[in-house]
């Protein structure tokens, strides 16, 4: 790729993946009705089709990044063995927890366990509806959606990714993880064409992040101040999403992203803070006690709970969801990650960036979502939607107004800086090498904002999450072979 150097973009890479995302956006516009049916075919497909591979994959990767943790191979220091790490452990952590989980948990923490307290997922069949049971029911279930399964998908793609790297030398792209497979192909056609399928799926995961994050402010709008902005709010509010973080990418402002990262940890646990004080806290304890002995009993199973000979509409809109909403964001989250790892040992990454993250997920779960079944917000979720959820929850508390624009503002800064990191990558992918020109960087900046246009213009749940499932699929068996990289590189 030395030949790229000095290239304003690699044109395979460019062209292929910028075509397909302006095509998408410009068909989308005329054809939105179309569009919209393509998609469900498209996501009714791949969920029947396809589901139980999302499943297997991911539970692979789990059990791969935990080997690699205990066995000999964790000692390996990423960087060779005189590394040492770049960042104190506080900000290397916040910096990880920051860029992976995003906008999400805020969303989902105090919405999924009241939905499944509503709704009992398939997994617990008999258990009724709105009991004590089918509370530590929604809790398990929560707790084995954003615990180490997730993060395992994020693990098992930087360790190939900054092994290759800070070894071999190699730029830090995502056909850079697959080096100790396909050797110098990585530096041709192959690796090209692979970090097409990396821009691609970035785009279809960042694109649900910035739709569900609009809804969740424009929700917050009207539910706290009553403002009715219309059908067109997502619009506003994601352009000034994007204006924000195209202009921290265009100028490169690394140190305005770090002090974002530190912010986010504060902000994030302040408010965990704030409702474990003022809430049931006995019944929080309680019930993330419960359900976490749930989870680690159930682990295997709820892994490979595929519904043979069922309808798969749920899993489709939970388990799936997220399983390719955590693989389309692998690319560009494994690369922030190696890139703040140089000096870690296998072993503390996947402490660090597994582990550690899924217990703190566990306490926010316990905790907001734990305060959610308790106040019954179901109510809320009915008539307002899942994404006033969180300001539904803080109607019970002290500061409600304060703590509505803590919220608002707590999911603005985890969004802001997961796509600052992202447009970053997508830049880095399309150029071939780590520091791309400004406008490359600012070209991917706006057409993420495109792309989450066109999801949030749906005003479709559904259809906003339909575009990390659809865009994961050719990287579930890429993110197999990393797992297998990973393992061929530790041990060379």
């Amino acid at each position: 790729m030395s030949q790229n150097k000095n290239k304003l973009f690699d044109p395979l890479i460019t062209y292929v993946s910028g075509g397909f995302t302006v095509l998408f956006v410009l068909v989308s516009v005329i054809a939105p009705e179309a569009t919209g049916g393509a998609i469900s075919a498209a996501l009714a497909w791949t969920t029947a089709t396809w589901g139980w591979l999302y499943l297997a994959v991911v539970f692979g990767l789990t059990l791969g990044c935990l080997t690699l943790m205990v066995g000999p191979w964790g000692k390996c220091r990423l960087g060779g063995p005189d590394a040492r790490p770049d960042y104190s452990d506080f900000t290397w952590f916040a910096l990880l927890f920051g860029s992976a989980i995003a906008a999400g948990i805020a969303f989902w923490g105090p919405a999924e366990p009241v939905f499944h307290y509503k709704t009992v997922p398939p997994f617990f069949k008999g258990v009724e509806p709105g009991t004590p049971g089918a509370a530590v029911a929604a809790m398990t279930q929560s707790f084995f959606h954003w615990g180490i399964s997730a993060w395992a998908v994020y693990v098992a793609l930087a360790i190939p990714m900054a092994h290759a790297a800070y070894t071999k030398g190699l730029p830090l792209r995502f056909s850079t993880a697959f080096y100790y497979l396909i050797g110098d192909r990585v530096h041709g056609r192959t690796g090209r064409i692979i970090d097409v399928f990396a821009v691609v799926a970035t785009m279809g995961g960042l694109a649900t992040t910035t739709g569900l994050t609009a809804l969740q402010v424009v929700a917050g709008l009207k539910y706290n101040y009553g403002l009715e902005l219309g059908d067109k709010a997502g619009y506003a509010v994601i352009a000034i999403f994007t204006a924000i973080f195209a202009f921290a990418v265009y100028t490169g402002l690394e140190k305005g992203v770090k002090f974002m990262g530190n912010v986010n940890i504060v902000l994030f646990a302040g408010f965990w803070a704030f409702i474990l004080l003022f809430g049931p806290r006995i019944f929080m304890i309680e019930l993330g006690m419960e359900s976490g002995g749930g989870y680690l009993s159930s682990f295997v199973k709820m892994s490979l709970f595929a519904q043979p000979g069922e309808d798969k509409a749920w899993l489709g809109g939970w388990t799936i969801f997220y399983w390719a909403w955590w693989a389309s964001w692998a690319p560009f989250v494994s690369i922030f990650v190696a890139r703040v790892s140089r000096g870690r040992t296998v072993r503390a990454l996947v402490l660090g960036c597994m582990l550690l993250p899924s217990l703190a997920n566990f306490l926010w779960y316990a905790v907001v979502g734990g305060a959610g079944i308790h106040y019954d917000i179901g109510g809320v979720i009915d008539s307002d939607g899942v994404e006033a959820a969180v300001f539904g929850l803080l109607r019970h508390y002290p500061a409600q107004g304060l703590m509505s624009i803590v919220a608002m503002l707590l999911v603005s800064m985890l969004f802001l800086t997961s796509a600052n990191s992202a447009a970053m990558s997508l830049a880095m992918f399309s150029s071939g090498h780590e520091h791309p020109h400004r406008l490359l960087r600012l070209f991917w900046a706006l057409a993420l904002g495109a792309v989450a246009m066109v999801l949030c213009g749906t005003g479709n749940l559904k259809s906003i999450q339909s575009a990390s499932i659809l865009s994961a699929l050719p990287l579930t068996v890429l993110l197999m072979m990393a797992m297998a990289s990973a393992f061929k590189g530790v041990k060379e």
